[in-house]
């Protein structure tokens, strides 16, 4: 009897466990109209995993480029600093593809993301790096103003990483994204 109230509470538990995936648009992206502002003036917004994420963005020129910035959203969530990054974005491209960062991911003339969980800001707890494997992942700039040094855009990208912590999921759907910075 106590072999079978363990055996169907173990069945119970296990069939409650669910991996998270990313939430995967399957339409088309719909265009942009680009007459009106996609989001208010310091704004910036994006959907993690299909929810709402409303971390502080802020734009950088790179100091040796000045027609490349670097996008950067932080997030404090659960004590953990979340931050997100795509890097190397030229301000002249409309349309660019996110690729996966390389070893040195300066100033190289490739568009690349990446995402950091960071405990008391010096102890990684998890990276991600941008799955390979999917082609639907960009940056655009619909508007960039370069003497009132104003950018306007949107993004989109998937992300990977090796996850040691069951808190945190395996991998990131950044949809939706929009920043007028």
């Amino acid at each position: 009897m106590k072999s079978l109230i363990l055996t169907l509470t173990l069945i119970g538990l296990l069939v409650g466990c669910t991996k998270e995936t990313p939430i995967d648009p399957t339409g088309p992206t719909l265009p942009v109209d680009t007459a009106t502002h996609i989001i208010e003036l310091g704004k910036g917004s994006a959907l993690r995993n299909g929810m709402p994420w409303n971390a502080a963005y802020s734009a950088h020129y790179y100091s040796n480029d000045r027609s490349r910035l670097f996008l950067f959203a932080k997030f404090k969530e659960n004590g953990f600093d979340h931050s997100f990054s795509i890097d190397d974005i030229s301000l002249y491209k409309n349309l660019q593809s996110i690729e996966r960062p390389t070893l040195w991911n300066g100033n190289n003339g490739i568009t690349e993301a990446s995402y950091f969980v960071v405990l008391d800001e010096d102890q990684l707890f998890n990276s991600y790096k941008v799955d390979s494997t999917r082609t639907n992942q960009f940056i655009e700039i619909l508007r960039y103003d370069s003497v009132e040094h104003i950018v306007e855009g949107r993004f989109q990208t998937f992300l990977e990483g090796p996850n040691s912590w069951s808190f945190l999921p395996d991998s990131m759907a950044i949809t939706e994204g929009k920043f007028h910075l």
